[in-house]
């Protein structure tokens, strides 16, 4: 063998050590902020499917040739995401014109989030099309996104959705109250102009290793960006807006309350509160790295269709390891930490919510 390898794609081969300096970084993290065994071998699995996701977004993708899909899977729910949902992505460039057409179906909520920002830019919400402004005609719809306005002829009847020169990705999120009942939307994008399909060069897989790098630092480090201090206040929940989590990570239609529990062995954590007038919104728990508790096997989330408020109009839920008969249970899995977040659609005025801790069941 004669090495020559080293010296051809340059940009490529830094960007890929960038990858790995980052991915050994962010082990270090996990391995100082772990405090149990199972919090450690959680966090080394984060990483590992944070990486899957990333190179499914950066280096597999195809702005040219977009495509919508899941973030998500049964084994994958990372990044604080709402397991009563979906969330579909496609990679877009701001210097094309894309048509995005599907059906609304009847879910609780869908929303269209253009992100901006490229390589190592922090991402930014920058265009917004939430259920409330998407015109649907016998329940499809049709917009164009693009940087400039397009012409006549492009637009027909559809919708236009302005965004930057640096547009990066459309976030789709579908809420869902009771998936056995609920219709979910349909949605399928084309760029209008793409170019002839070219071979791989240094330049763009060095990009894409770099968008790769700082995804994943971006996924990773959540419980160190998004409101740490409640992991050394627990049991507490406070009111965020979504500004407040990061425009990128959530949508102005929501108001979030976020907390984290430390529950021992026979403890729950009660949460009551008058639920809002508003269509949707859920409880749902995480593990200290923001992933969601295994929802498809574990009952750990919850929304409002499936809560009944007690005589009193007040809904109580109880997170715990065990049922104790104090409210609408939601399991931990015996993980004595971790998140809890409440999302309250359509931003309607957040209710007193009062959270106990109780040792025992109830009698």
């Amino acid at each position: 063998m004669n090495g020559k390898g080293n010296d051809l794609a340059p940009a490529s081969l830094e960007a890929w050590k960038f990858v790995q300096q980052m991915l050994a970084d962010l082990t270090q993290t996990v391995i100082e902020d772990a405090t149990s065994e199972r919090e450690l071998l959680e966090g080394l699995g984060v990483l590992a499917k944070t990486t899957a996701l990333c190179t499914e977004m950066t280096v597999e993708a195809d702005a040219q040739r977009p495509r919508f899909f899941d973030m998500c899977s049964d084994t994958r729910l990372i990044g604080g995401p709402n397991p009563d949902g979906r969330y579909l992505l496609a990679m877009i460039r701001g210097d094309r014109t894309y048509r995005v057409s599907g059906t609304r179906g009847d879910t609780a909520y869908l929303g269209f989030q253009v992100l901006a920002g490229t390589g190592l830019t922090p991402r930014r919400m920058a265009a917004y099309l939430g259920d409330s402004e998407l015109r649907c005609t016998r329940g499809t719809f049709e917009f164009v996104v693009s940087a400039s306005e397009p012409s006549p002829d492009t637009l027909g009847t559809a919708e236009w959705l302005q965004v930057p020169e640096d547009a990066s990705s459309i976030v789709v999120r579908e809420y869902i109250g009771d998936a056995a009942s609920e219709l979910p939307a349909t949605m399928s994008i084309d760029c209008l102009d793409a170019q002839p399909l070219q071979p791989l060069s240094d330049a763009a897989l060095a990009e894409a290793f770099t968008a790769m790098a700082w995804t994943i630092v971006k996924l990773t480090t959540l419980h160190r960006t998004i409101k740490p201090e409640m992991l050394t206040e627990p049991n507490v929940l406070v009111t965020a807006h979504a500004a407040d989590l990061g425009s990128a990570d959530t949508t102005p239609d929501n108001l979030y309350m976020i907390g984290s529990f430390a529950l021992g062995p026979d403890e729950s954590l009660v949460l009551e509160f008058p639920p809002p007038d508003t269509r949707y919104w859920n409880v749902t728990l995480e593990n200290v790295w923001h992933e969601c508790l295994e929802p498809r096997h574990r009952h750990s989330s919850v929304t409002n269709k499936a809560v009944t408020p007690d005589a009193d109009g007040l809904v109580r839920i109880a997170i715990g390891a065990n049922d104790s008969g104090h409210g609408h249970w939601l399991d931990t899995g015996g993980r004595r930490r971790g998140f809890v977040v409440v999302r309250w659609l359509d931003k309607p005025e957040a209710p007193v919510l009062r959270s106990t801790v109780v040792r025992g069941a109830a009698r």
